[in-house]
């Protein structure tokens, strides 16, 4: 069985631990990062470097391939989606996505703030700009280009968070921070950064040019570069929601923008395994090994992707009972089935509390404002819709409609 080399510490000699560590670094299956790490352990750095390794072994195999069959699924069941429906479910991911980034980062949010926050976006130009950036980037996710210069770290950092960071916790360098960084969990020293912005700076122009480099599996070398971003630390805050940030964009380009929408999403439903893959790593016993490390982010990539398959099946099966009723449906006319499937498409793919302003109605069925105020007339007398806001107007589909069709 392959162990932890921090494990076979306590069962091997000395000189079998090392002997141990040369043949994993020189297996066939080992990659070699040039990324180098400081030990770390008891709350100090330690005297120790490491190169970070992985060696490419079957469980972790098996889980890449896992990665990549997920991503396909996504793919195919997105494509089966209606058109209407696409750009709303995908908002709905952004919002849990950013949601649960902030939760990880102690940040006070809650999702209609971040929904708010996305409808800002439409407007030329948003008044209230509180996470507009973090919701911005997250929207246009597969379009941030590869990094190429360290002005690219410091250029996401700024259109992420910096309106969230307070005066105090901006970057004082250049372009990062200047000074000691630590992270505490409250009871003791769980990191210290990478120390002096030259040398922070050093440290991720390694990063860049190992993001660049083709001779590994991209997964891997996208999941050791977020570790290592973690490591360098390169700002005071907001380290981790552009952490992960970075992983995403990469993933958004490599598999598609859905899996990597899920990312943190996935970490907040489990944060002790995420930290404790970050925090083990460093350990002098550890030797700069990160394939368990892979091993725990694969399986959490891997586990938010199955949570949208699911998410997507179980709703096509709703999609399908919907579309069944509505052609039995013989006492509306064809506008009004129209305008009640897209009302409840969207109700049950995006959100049951989600209302539809007459203006976003009438752009999803085509129809004028005038046959559109006729439609709500008939639906309204029928109980199929009720009208919850007057300025603008905006409707959605009452829970008696709901029931009959989907009963619980």
């Amino acid at each position: 069985m392959y162990e932890k080399l921090s494990k076979l510490f306590y069962k091997l000699s000395s000189a079998e631990c090392n002997e141990e560590y040369e043949k994993r670094l020189n297996d066939y299956g080992a990659y070699k990062t040039n990324l180098t790490i400081k030990g770390f352990r008891k709350g100090q750095l330690t005297k120790d470097e490491f190169e970070l390794f992985y060696v490419n072994v079957p469980s972790l195999m098996k889980l890449n391939n896992e990665v990549l069959i997920n991503s396909s699924k996504i793919t195919s069941l997105v494509n089966l989606l209606p058109k209407f429906v696409v750009r709303p479910y995908f908002n709905k991911l952004i919002i849990n996505e950013a949601q649960s980034t902030n939760e990880i980062e102690g940040i006070k949010s809650t999702k209609r703030e971040l929904s708010e926050a996305l409808q800002e976006l439409e407007k030329s130009e948003p008044k209230n700009k509180k996470f507009t950036g973090l919701m911005k980037t997250y929207l246009h996710i597969e379009n941030i280009k590869p990094f190429e210069k360290l002005e690219d770290i410091r250029t996401l950092y700024d259109e992420l968070v910096s309106e969230e960071i307070s005066s105090t916790d901006k970057p004082d360098g250049v372009l990062f921070r200047k000074e000691y960084v630590e992270i505490n969990d409250g009871n003791s020293t769980t990191h210290i950064g990478v120390s002096g912005e030259d040398n922070i700076s050093l440290h991720l122009n390694s990063l860049i040019n190992y993001l660049k480099s083709e001779d590994q599996p991209e997964l891997y070398k996208y999941m050791v570069a977020h570790y290592f971003y973690e490591y360098i630390h390169p700002f005071y805050d907001g380290n981790g929601r552009t952490g992960r940030l970075v992983v995403g964009s990469y993933l958004a380009r490599y598999l598609e923008k859905y899996s990597a929408i899920t990312f943190s999403y996935a970490v907040n439903k489990n944060k002790s395994v995420y930290y404790k893959a970050l925090e083990e790593i460093p350990f002098p016993t550890n030797k700069g090994e990160v394939t368990f490390y892979l091993i725990d982010m694969l399986k959490l990539l891997s586990d938010g992707q199955k949570g949208i398959i699911e998410d997507l099946e179980i709703n096509f099966m709703k999609l399908d009972k919907i579309e069944r009723y509505l052609k039995e449906l013989d006492t509306i006319t064809k506008e009004a089935k129209n305008v009640l499937y897209i009302l409840i498409t969207i109700n049950v793919f995006v959100s049951e509390d989600i209302q539809l302003k007459l203006q976003e109605l009438a752009g999803l069925s085509q129809l004028s404002r005038y046959k559109l105020e006729k439609v709500f007339v008939e639906l309204e007398a029928l109980h199929y819709i009720e009208l919850v806001g007057k300025n603008p107007k905006s409707y959605k589909v009452t829970d008696a409609c709901l029931e009959g069709i989907l009963p619980i």
